[in-house]
């Protein structure tokens, strides 16, 4: 891999120390290394990685249950954003949902973050609600985004 190579990968538990300590970076109320561990215990927990030169430059969190996804966090280290990194792993999801026959994906965001919810919506989220009172560091609302799929008979 050279310098500026980018993989998209499955991470597992092996992954969590890293994981926890870019949650550090990025979220007000981070998961911790224990957390993450348990949860990619579960089969139905899965988290794509943005590696580039061996490093966690990214991730994006969620569940997969029967033809449904729930994204849980997506992440991109400080110094790596704007460059089309949350893109890049949103766009492996959505390959991802293809191939598994996923008809709806859904997620919560805050309304503040603006380059979020102009990122989902580029992919086709809709808004389908809100939920008040959802973040605990501010007590700001989180807006509710979907997204069904077509899914293609086979």
């Amino acid at each position: 891999m050279n310098l500026h190579s980018e993989d998209i990968i499955f991470l597992g538990q092996d992954y969590a120390r890293e994981l926890a300590a870019l949650e550090e970076q990025c979220f007000a109320f981070p998961w911790s290394e224990k957390e993450f561990r348990l949860a990619l215990s579960r089969k139905n927990f899965l988290v794509l990685g943005l590696i580039r030169s061996r490093e966690l430059m990214g991730y994006l969190s969620f569940y997969h249950v029967q033809d449904q996804v729930e994204i849980l966090n997506l992440a991109v280290h400080p110094q790596a954003r704007g460059r089309g990194s949350a893109g890049r792993l949103l766009s492996f999801l959505m390959d991802y949902c293809s191939r598994e026959k996923v008809s709806l994906v859904f997620l919560e965001v805050r309304p503040s973050n603006r380059s979020a919810v102009s990122l989902y919506q580029r992919f086709g989220f809709q808004r389908a609600g809100r939920r008040p009172g959802y973040y605990p560091d501010t007590g700001e609302d989180a807006l509710v985004y979907q997204l069904e799929l077509v899914r293609k008979e086979t």
